[in-house]
């Protein structure tokens, strides 16, 4: 009998230590715990401000010889470790945490505390444990930048820390087996990563569930809660349609056809308005500083290769009422390509469309097979003239000199003449 003709109800309790098994009438569960690591396996962190005023009342026992000690707290949850940074004038700075939260900040294990240089200022990082329950220690990791920075004066009396330890859960969706890591405790806005198309990639607009919020992955309407600590996986009450997959954007695949209208008020049907073509698709922002970096190797490659069949679409991520400043933006900068703006940012149609979580975010496309060519790794910095030369090449058979207005020797037209 299928997975889905049952209510299933499936309880993990986080005060299991290291990995264990709960048997539920549907499906097997298991949960582990991971010390550490899980910053590098999800991909990013949250950082959670401490701020460094008053020294904690938990702090009964403080190490001898403190040159200028700075006390605060670790918070997580409901728990929390008193720690101490003792900023020295002409040695390193020391970061002491009362990891068995005992009050005692002598007898814990050695906390890591380092400088570099950034600029003309320093920036600090460290690590360190916590015991979360007996048997059960969970490594954080802490940085903080220069007090005598002007940029950051809001957070000169404050450190920064994340956790890298987590939880790994493995469970059943309509007889489908999935695994996701959660760093830190689960809380009520934690976000369950699902590898759908197991690609070892996650798209937080297909592949997450809410806690809290029903979601349809496989065919059956799901729903994880949150009660008391324990996170709970039920069939939801009402039903949902099943989330499409993420779009398969890699190179060889079929790129994604929609038609938008540009700023010209020009209507674009893509990928056919390219026919005997290569086109870049480049989402953006004027406020992107790494897309603006990107637009002299742009520039580079739409002037030697534009009569050439190379092309640029534009997708804006501003925000709304930008109108005059982007055409401004574009003149001022010569970029004669077409734009498409709705003024959504981060909820532009065409974004939502390419699961779109980061910009800039390009893709080469060829405009009569409508094949994906080419994606960011190809597509950014100084050698993107050089390798639109080649694809241009590639597609019509021909060989192209370095500068298109040059009669290169041997050189044959595009009907291979």
């Amino acid at each position: 009998m299928k997975l889905s003709n049952f209510a299933v109800h499936v309880v993990i309790v986080l005060a299991v230590i290291g990995s264990s098994t709960v048997k539920v009438p549907a499906q097997v569960l298991k949960e582990s715990f991971l010390g550490s690591g899980v910053t590098s396996k999800v991909g990013g962190y949250r950082p959670v401000r401490s701020v460094m005023d008053k020294k904690p009342e938990t702090v009964k026992v403080a190490p001898g010889q403190l040159e200028t000690p700075r006390y605060g707290l670790i918070q997580i949850g409901e728990q929390s470790w008193a720690y101490i940074l003792d900023e020295r004038a002409e040695a390193d700075d020391v970061l002491y945490i009362d990891t068995n939260g005992d009050g005692d900040l002598t007898n814990d294990p050695k906390a890591e505390w380092t400088s570099s240089k950034q600029g003309e200022f320093r920036v600090f990082r460290g690590s360190g444990q916590i015991e979360l329950a007996k048997d059960r220690i969970g490594v954080i990791n802490l940085y903080r930048f220069d007090p005598a920075d002007p940029r950051r004066a809001s957070l000169k009396d404050t450190i920064l820390f994340y956790t890298d330890f987590g939880y790994e859960y493995h469970f059943e969706l309509d007889e489908r087996e999935f695994s996701t890591i959660v760093s830190g405790a689960p809380t009520e806005t934690t976000r369950f990563s699902v590898d759908r198309d197991s690609n070892g990639k996650i798209s937080r607009r297909f592949e997450q569930a809410a806690i809290g919020t029903s979601f349809n992955f496989t065919g059956t309407t799901y729903v994880f809660r949150l009660n008391d600590g324990a996170v709970s996986l039920e069939k939801a009450p009402e039903e949902l349609e099943q989330m499409p997959l993420p779009p398969n954007l890699e190179i060889g695949r079929k790129a994604l056809e929609f038609v938008a209208t540009t700023m010209d008020d020009v209507e674009i049907s893509f990928p056919g308005a390219y026919a005997g073509k290569i086109v870049m698709l480049d989402f953006w922002a004027t406020w992107c500083g790494p897309c603006i970096g990107e637009i002299p190797n742009m520039k580079k490659a739409y002037v030697k290769w534009h009569d050439r069949g190379f092309d640029i679409l534009g997708i804006s991520f501003d925000r709304a009422d930008m109108d005059e400043k982007i055409l401004a933006f574009l003149n001022e900068r010569e970029l004669p390509w077409p734009q498409i703006y709705e003024g959504k940012m981060w909820d532009t149609t065409l974004g939502h469309m390419h699961d779109v979580s980061g910009i800039p975010f390009v893709l080469l496309v060829d405009g009569d097979s409508g094949e994906i060519l080419a994606t960011a790794k190809q597509l950014r910095g100084p050698g993107l003239s050089d390798f639109i030369r080649r694809a241009l090449e590639d597609k019509f058979d021909i060989k192209l000199a370095d500068e298109p207005d040059d009669a290169a020797e041997g050189e044959k037209t595009q009907d291979g003449s």
